[in-house]
């Protein structure tokens, strides 16, 4: 299913709770985990460091810029560190990288097409409103693979829910949803947002021969970003799986993401698929 497992890590709970999913998936899969620690270059240039001085009061100088660098590269061992040796523990093959850039960058480049990324939903920040952003989500977006956005929360998977259009991406977070139930033995429902009964019928139909008669089937009309957090909160779902940014981007900027809008308001795990082009 997966060449490797590749994790972005940076310390923080989410992250945490990323790696020790990433090693199960290694141990499962017989696949190498490799952990990625990235140095964000915008927090080592003069100019923001010179910025930064003046907000908090601390005195500037001309080349302290290499001694941040330095304290960042000694955290990222430490960190690195701790991610190998609990890999060990739980039988996974492990590798790290620390390697400079912008996070998401470095992290999805890293990655192949036949790879799987894990990353945490909420990042560490090295000062509290510098640089806010998503990461993952970015990550989603430049990545050429599927990838896997974990809560701070860590949390059993029970129920799983795959929503389905009938797209590459969607079969392929199917085929996933199928391989994962032998590791972690829940229940899949898959849900279709549409108007059309009979295209309905044609995709559930699909659905059947991708993974047999045991799901729960889903089928309504309205938004899909509301539909499917209506059906993953009333039926406590732990483990959504989806096809990503399928509208394209120039629908996206006037009709807004359905993947977007879910990774801000669902706080579950969420694997989200996208067929490279390569493949």
């Amino acid at each position: 299913m997966f060449n490797r497992i590749i994790v972005g890590i940076d310390g923080s709970k989410s992250s945490l709770n990323a790696s020790k999913f990433a090693f199960r998936l290694g141990k499962f899969y017989n696949v190498p985990v490799v952990g990625i620690y990235v140095i964000d270059v915008r927090l080592i240039e003069e100019s923001f460091i010179a910025d930064l001085a003046g907000v908090l009061g601390f005195t500037y100088y001309e080349g302290i810029s290499s001694k941040v660098k330095e304290f960042l590269e000694k955290q990222g061992d430490a960190i690195l560190t701790e991610f190998s040796s609990m890999g060990r523990e739980m039988g996974a093959k492990v590798s790290v990288v620390q390697t400079t850039g912008i996070p998401y960058k470095e992290i999805s480049s890293q990655a192949d097409s036949e790879d799987l990324i894990l990353i945490g939903r909420h990042g560490r920040r090295p000062i509290k409103g510098v640089l806010i952003g998503s990461n993952a989500e970015k990550v989603v977006r430049h990545a050429n693979c599927p990838v896997l956005i974990l809560p701070e929360e860590e949390r059993d998977i029970n129920k799983a829910l795959v929503a389905y259009d009938g797209s590459e991406n969607a079969r392929l977070a199917l085929r996933i949803a199928k391989s994962l139930k032998s590791l972690m033995s829940y229940e899949i429902s898959v849900i279709n947002v549409s108007d059309d009964k009979d295209t309905a019928k044609v995709l559930k139909k699909e659905v059947e021969d991708a993974i047999g008669e045991d799901f729960k089937w889903y089928h309504t009309g309205g938004f899909p970003e509301e539909r499917i957090i209506e059906v993953c909160k009333r039926e406590g779902i732990d483990l959504l799986l989806m096809g990503a940014y399928g509208k394209g981007r120039i629908k996206e900027l006037f009709l807004g993401s359905v993947t977007s809008f879910l990774i801000h308001h669902l706080d579950i795990p969420m694997l989200l698929t996208k067929v490279s082009k390569e493949r």
